[in-house]
C-alpha cells in the first residue's frame, strides 16, 4: 500500500522531533549573505543567525529552492510507489510554490499535491503537521489533501515586530507599506490575509499593548471554535513568549488545547522580520 508522505520548506521550523517521528521531508530556502549562501537551517542555524544578524551592517537576501531542488526530494519518495504532499510558504511573499509546481511538471505525475499554506513558520507548520498525522494514520492521498487544503482554511497568523525596517529591506511589507511613515514609535500587528499577503491589522503604541492586543485578537478568531492548536513564535523575546504561552493556558481549558508550541523562527523569515519578533500561530476546530 503507498504511503503519503508530507513535504515542508524549511520557513514551517517544526521541531525536529516531529519532523523525525511523522517522517515529513524538508526543502531548504536559501540565504545569500555578502559571498556566502546558506540552506536556511542546514548550513545556518537559528542559534548562530540572529547575533550575525544583529551584529551585520547589510541584511542578507533569500530564495527559494529550484525546481531541481524539488525533484531530488520528490523523485526518490515516488520511485518507492509513495504519494506527495507538498505544502510550502505563501505565494504572497514567496516563489517557492511556483519552483514546486514546476517541478511537478516536469516529473509530469499525479501523485503530488502542491499546497500554498497562504502563511509561513507555524501557521504553514500547523498545516504539514495536520496532514502528517493523518497520513501516519495510513490516511488516503484524498483524504490528506483534503485535510490539508481545509487546515489553510483555519488557521491564523498574527505577529508583532520590533521595527519595519527589515520587512521594508527585503521588499516582503506588502499592505503594511501604509505604516511605514509612521511607525517609529508604533509596534505593527501584522498578519496574512486571506490571499496569503502580508498586511497590516492594527498598531499599537507599545509593545505589551501590542502583545496583550495579540492575545485578543487570537481569542476573537478562534471564537466557539475547538479544539486549538496553538503555536507561539518568538525571536529574542523568550519572556514575551513565556508570557504569552501562560496566558493562553489561563484562558484555556487544557481540553481545549490540542498542542501548544514556542519555536523560534527560521533564519530566511527572521531575515525579513529581524529580532524581537512575537506571533501567534493557531489552527482551529480540527
Amino acid at each position: 500500500m503507498s504511503k503519503v508522505i508530507v513535504v515542508i520548506d524549511s520557513t514551517a521550523y517544526i521541531p525536529d522531533n516531529l519532523i523525525k517521528e511523522l517522517n515529513i521531508q524538508v526543502i531548504p530556502l536559501h540565504l545569500i549573505w555578502g559571498d556566502k549562501a546558506y540552506k536556511d537551517g542546514v548550513d545556518l542555524k537559528a542559534k548562530d543567525f540572529y547575533p550575525m544578524l544583529k551584529a551585520a551592517k547589510d541584511v542578507p537576501t533569500t530564495s527559494q529552492p529550484s525546481p531541481q531542488e524539488f525533484i531530488e526530494v520528490y523523485k526518490p519518495i515516488l520511485d518507492k510507489g509513495d504519494k506527495v504532499i507538498s505544502i510550502h510558504i505563501s505565494t504572497g511573499i514567496s516563489g517557492t510554490v511556483n519552483s514546486a509546481n514546476q517541478a511537478k511538471e516536469m516529473l509530469a505525475s499525479n501523485d503530488i499535491e502542491i499546497i500554498d499554506s497562504k502563511s509561513t513558520g507555524t501557521g504553514l507548520g500547523l498545516v504539514a503537521l495536520a496532514t502528517a498525522r493523518l497520513a501516519q494514520k495510513n490516511g488516503s492521498f484524498e483524504e490528506c489533501k483534503e485535510i490539508a487544503h481545509k487546515a489553510v482554511e483555519n488557521i491564523g497568523v498574527y505577529f508583532v515586530v520590533d521595527t519595519l525596517e527589515y520587512l521594508h529591506k527585503g521588499g516582503r511589507i506588502g499592505g503594511a507599506s501604509a505604516l511605514l511613515g509612521s511607525a517609529l514609535d508604533l509596534k505593527p500587528i501584522l498578519y496574512f490575509d486571506k490571499d496569503g499577503k502580508l498586511d497590516s491589522y492594527e498598531k499599537v503604541r507599545t509593545k505589551k499593548k501590542a502583545i496583550r492586543r495579540l492575545i485578543e485578537i487570537t481569542q476573537e478568531k478562534i471564537g466557539n471554535k475547538r479544539p486549538i492548536h496553538f503555536a507561539i513564535i518568538q525571536v529574542d523575546a523568550e519572556e514575551d513568549a513565556a508570557n504569552l504561552r501562560a496566558e493562553l493556558e489561563n484562558l484555556y481549558k487544557p481540553e481545549e488545547i490540542a498542542e501548544m508550541m514556542v519555536v523560534t523562527l527560521s533564519p530566511v523569515i527572521g531575515t525579513h522580520t529581524g529580532p524581537g519578533v512575537i506571533a501567534i500561530s493557531f489552527l482551529v476546530g480540527m
